[in-house]
């Protein structure tokens, strides 16, 4: 069926090209500024101010596509070098926002929106900034927007990036950085690299964020862009501070410190100087760094909370130093209340263990043990929205395949929307031409729908499937192991589970590399299958953790296939891994049984009971050495 479809298609192809080719129009001026505004590409503020003049007598006033067009780009362009300009910005986009005209499109009630959401976030309004992202992603979805789905995920990236939140942000960072590619929108990809580089700063990786960064300063430099690549050279800086080479980030900050003030951009080399106080301060130079962030302090408002907060952090470390503790504690103070206006965790926790440093050094001590208390509360917070390198890098590797499918499968239907948009834009006088070609385009989206359908049957696999082991995910064996739950209980059979992982699997990664690391799950992997002979009764349930489902299996039968497979996991890493790679794991055993003194009265009510006491046997085994095995206490089980 398959194969007349594609004939078919591609005859009809072959007829509308002539069509297309005869009908087709060089683009009108304001199209191409237009394009010109859309591509990203960097551009004077005179060049800017002269298209949209331009844009505003071109551009008739029943069109009312481009009319939204050019009342996007005058939002966007509103300025926002001062407070008073931030708010005045916030103002307008809300009245806009609350006066939009019923025939508005989606495309500029989503695109306004999200303009308005990046005003919030410049007026330090964080809460409702990121409520407005998501509301504009999830439009700019349903509408398959694919310009906006670049757009909106990547100013929240950009935002989750800030607050510390790096899984969330790499996600959407990465979707962005793939559709801007596949547009061709070179100016946002290079835009959006510059957050997927300081996510990876922030998130404890200056040596990936460099690399990204000086990729990016090269690209600036080839286009002449002399602006751009210095307020990259001030991220390269900050990522040399993070490896503690502090001297070659000084040398660094000066460089775009001298072109902005020669330009006289004030507030940005203000933030320069901090950042070269800082740097000072890391090398106990204090005198220099109090002058750098005096000079700063004349430019930077309370309302520049970015800015500010670490500028008053930065000002308090000096003032600790030099055993000025009422002074030091006024200046945290002030850039406490910043830091928690932004939802800036990263920079409160610097804030609060210097708060503590403070107070013990007044004699203070319950003050001081009140701000360590908050800071370990907070560290543990930003903790836990952290991943290991490993997570993160295995998470980006199974993001980028669905982001890719994801992104392809929008690009598809977006070219099938352009290309019937301007078949019916251009033959409005052609009527009975349109009717036909609806009829053709209508059979060409049946084929794409129906290969639409064959790829979401591959992408369902995919979505129970581990990437790199091919055994089933955590979705997928806990689903199996639920009803293999049920089925002992109905059937009054037993039924076992074992939970294990590597031993130190992060010192393998560590010592080893990760490529080493995925040998290691691989070849964990195999002995499993060799094990149970069924690859569905195994499932990868976290990044070195398995689960193995034993059917009719007693609890003496399932800790025996426990030492098994500690047994040839031995045996199999030692054949497969090197000499000095010990690959050992550690293992829970449960197995469902009656009560002790009951009538077929169960330990376990559902599954997740008997997941419960399988990981706590698995714990059992960690804290006993490792390398060994647990089984839950039931009557039914037995220790080992």
């Amino acid at each position: 069926m398959l194969r007349p479809l594609r004939y078919l298609s591609f005859t009809l192809l072959l007829l509308l090209l002539p069509l297309s080719l005869a009908m087709a129009e060089e683009k009108t001026q304001v199209d191409k500024i237009f394009e010109r505004f859309e591509s990203g590409v960097p551009m004077t503020r005179e060049a800017i101010n002269s298209d949209l003049a331009l844009l505003s007598k071109l551009i008739a006033t029943d069109d009312i596509l481009r009319n939204e067009k050019l009342q996007l780009l005058k939002c966007w362009d509103q300025s926002a070098e001062t407070d008073t300009d931030i708010a005045l910005a916030v103002k307008n986009t809300s009245q806009t926002l609350t006066n939009i005209p019923p025939t508005a499109s989606p495309h500029f009630i989503t695109d306004l929106m999200l303009c308005h959401s990046w005003f919030l976030q410049l007026n330090g309004d964080v809460d409702s900034a990121m409520e407005g992202y998501n509301l504009s992603v999830k439009r700019a979805y349903e509408h398959e927007d694919l310009k906006l789905i670049a757009d909106s995920r990547s100013l929240r990236g950009a935002l989750y990036s800030y607050i510390g939140d790096f899984s969330a942000a790499l996600d959407d960072l990465i979707t962005a950085q793939d559709l801007y590619e596949s547009l061709n929108l070179t100016g946002w990809a290079n835009i959006n690299l510059a957050d997927m580089a300081t996510s990876f700063k922030r998130y404890g990786d200056p040596q990936s964020a460099i690399r990204y960064y000086n990729k990016l300063k090269a690209l600036y430099l080839k286009n002449n862009n002399q602006e751009q690549a210095m307020y990259v050279t001030s991220e390269i800086g900050l990522a040399l501070d993070e490896l503690g080479e502090h001297q070659q980030a000084i040398d660094h900050f000066l460089l775009s410190y001298q072109y902005f003030k020669e330009h006289q951009l004030e507030k940005v080399a203000a933030t320069m100087a901090t950042d070269i106080a800082f740097s000072l301060i890391k090398l106990h130079r204090l005198n220099e760094a109090e002058k750098y962030l005096t000079e700063a302090a004349a430019v930077i408002s309370e309302k520049d909370y970015a800015a500010y907060s670490f500028m008053k952090l930065f000002t308090a470390n000096i003032k600790f130093q030099q055993a000025r503790y009422k002074e030091a504690l006024t200046e945290l103070e002030q850039g406490e209340k910043a830091f928690r206006t932004l939802q800036n965790d990263r920079g409160l926790t610097q804030l609060l263990q210097l708060k503590s440093d403070v107070y013990a050094a007044m004699n203070n001590l319950p003050a001081a043990y009140g701000a360590l208390q908050e800071f370990v509360a907070l560290t543990k917070k930003v903790d836990d929205n952290s991943f290991s390198h490993q997570t993160t890098e295995l998470k980006m590797k199974f993001d980028t395949t669905r982001i890719e499918s994801e992104n392809q499968r929008l690009i598809e239907n977006q070219n099938l929307k352009e290309q019937e948009l301007a078949l019916l834009e251009k033959n409005k006088s052609l009527q009975h031409i349109i009717l036909l070609l609806t009829g053709f385009i209508l059979t060409i989206v049946s084929i794409f729908a129906y290969k639409q359908v064959q790829r979401n049957r591959q992408l369902q696999v995919i979505a129970l499937t581990d990437y790199l082991t091919k055994l089933p995910n955590r979705r997928h064996i806990y689903s199996q192991a639920a009803q293999y739950f049920q089925q002992a209980l109905k059937q009054q059979s037993p039924f076992s589970v074992i939970i294990f992982d590597a031993d130190h699997f992060k010192k393998i990664n560590d010592n080893f590399g990760h490529e080493l690391g995925d040998r290691a799950l691989l070849t964990i992997a195999s002995a499993s299958q060799a094990l149970t002979g069924n690859k569905d009764l195994i499932g990868r349930i976290g990044g070195e953790e398995f689960l193995i489902l034993l059917p009719n299996t007693d609890a003496e039968r399932a800790c025996e296939l426990a030492h098994q497979l500690q047994a040839q996991i031995s045996r199999l890493g030692a054949e497969d891994l090197p000499a000095e790679l010990k690959l050992t794991v550690s293992a829970g055993v449960a197995t469902l049984a009656p009560q002790p003194n009951s009538d077929n009265t169960y330990q376990d009510k559902d599954f997740a009971s008997l997941l419960k006491r399988a990981d706590d046997a698995l714990y059992e085994a960690k804290n006993a050495g490792r390398n060994c095995v647990k089984a839950a206490k039931n009557e039914a089980a037995r220790e080992s």
